[in-house]
């Protein structure tokens, strides 16, 4: 049985051949194909399916060390485990027993499964306008979907859906279906090899075992948007640790700030100052995200609503920490180094791009005012959103769903 430690340890060395290409693919827009082959070697696309099932059975916190490894040498990669594992967590928590048990089988295997949820246009997150028609043994997938994270190198896509009666639920599509296309079409200024595009989906036929359930029940709900959320606050931690790294490394070969009087930066004392700031704030967000990894690793599944919402809100202060933590440090490194950092050789731009763009999924002002007025009020924010729509807990608490996990039965 694998061990946390030999995993990150075996993980630490993969990686230090993605960091060694990450330049090159950012600049050239090529996708970490091989790369992706050798963490599912690694058993990183099933570190938290069950043992059981194949998987290595590890915890949210190793979870996030190893999400947090990727991220700080290539962003781009860092981000397409995000989706995938909030998916496993769905599937884990809320899938009918046959669904689990086939799907984790899948997972534990090595499957990667790509993102197909965001739509075009002004909709709210969580819903979907692409359609699942038909009925079972007979369904059909129909839609367009943007920001399609992974699709490109996925084995399976997790689409979100609207059913005939209006229910969403979350279609696990193959890659190479007909009537798939996903389109290579993605533009940012950063996380440019995210294998995301548009995707579209025409007359899809969909198996009965791929179609999930979006329980009504908020505890389970409010626990898969906390992993989702978690894995999106590991990401910004590693480009904030992956900068911090690259500024350590200028600071031993730069000379000190113009006006300091020093000839080396270890002698430009509010050059070494910040570099010990930016390790400060590097250093905090990691500890908060490896904190609410572990409180939410902890629930059990009989905790309450309020236990599951408290760690919901401890993982939201640790994605507004990262996300801060990613910014300062992404841009602090340049002053670490100097005018000379920003040769485009160098590649050091890619910290800063990758952040201002992952920073984006969310708004991060709202998460604030969210984490007070869970605090002063008891009210719980919706949880696609981290914002409104807010809810009392009193009145989330009437939905939850006393008997359990879900029961047998097919999609219907």
């Amino acid at each position: 049985m694998t061990t946390a430690r030999t995993f990150l340890d075996d993980l630490t060395q993969v990686v230090e051949g993605v960091r060694a290409g990450a330049v090159r693919r950012d600049r050239e827009r090529q996708y970490a194909v091989a790369e992706i082959d050798q963490l599912r070697e690694l058993g990183f696309w099933s570190l938290t399916v069950p043992v059981e099932h194949g998987g290595l059975g590890l915890d949210q916190e190793t979870l996030v060390q190893a999400v947090l490894l990727v991220a700080a040498a290539d962003g781009s990669l860092g981000q397409i485990p995000q989706n995938h594992f909030m998916t496993v967590e769905r599937i884990r928590l809320t899938a009918a027993p046959g669904q689990r048990e086939h799907w984790l089988r899948v997972l534990g295997a090595g499957a990667v499964l790509g993102n197909a949820s965001a739509e075009p246009g002004e909709r709210p997150p969580g819903e979907s306008a692409s359609a699942l028609h038909g009925g079972p043994g007979s369904w059909r997938l129909t839609g367009r979907k943007v920001y399609s994270t992974g699709a490109l190198l996925a084995d399976h896509i997790a689409v979100q859906v609207r059913d005939p009666s209006g229910a969403q639920r979350t279609v696990l599509v193959p890659r190479d279906a007909d009537g798939v296309v996903v389109h290579d079409d993605w533009q940012s200024m950063g996380q440019r090899t995210t294998a995301s595009g548009v995707s579209e989906y025409h007359e899809v036929a969909i198996d009965d075992i791929a179609v999930l359930d979006h329980p009504g029940d908020p505890v389970a709900t409010y626990r898969v948007s906390a992993l989702g959320q978690l894995v999106h606050a590991a990401i910004d931690a590693g480009l904030a640790e992956g900068a911090v790294g690259e500024a350590l490394a200028l600071a031993r070969t730069v000379h000190g700030g113009r006006g300091s009087g020093a000839r080396e930066f270890g002698d430009d004392v509010l050059g070494v100052a910040l570099l010990g700031e930016l390790r400060v704030t590097a250093l905090s967000a990691r500890r908060l995200v490896e904190s609410a990894a572990r409180r939410l690793a902890a629930l059990e599944q009989d905790s309450s609503l309020e236990e599951v919402a408290d760690v919901f809100y401890e993982v939201a202060a640790a994605k507004l920490a990262s996300t801060r933590a990613a910014l300062t440090a992404t841009a602090g490194l340049f002053e670490v180094g100097g005018s000379s950092s920003t040769r485009p050789e160098l590649g050091l731009d890619r910290y800063w791009r990758d952040a201002r763009t992952h920073t984006l999924h969310d708004a991060a002002r709202w998460k604030p005012f969210a984490i007070g007025r869970w605090l002063i009020a008891g009210d719980v924010a919706d949880p696609w959103s981290i914002a409104h729509p807010f809810r009392p807990l009193g009145e989330l608490e009437q939905q939850v769903d006393h008997a359990g996990p879900a029961s047998d039965r097919s999609a219907s």
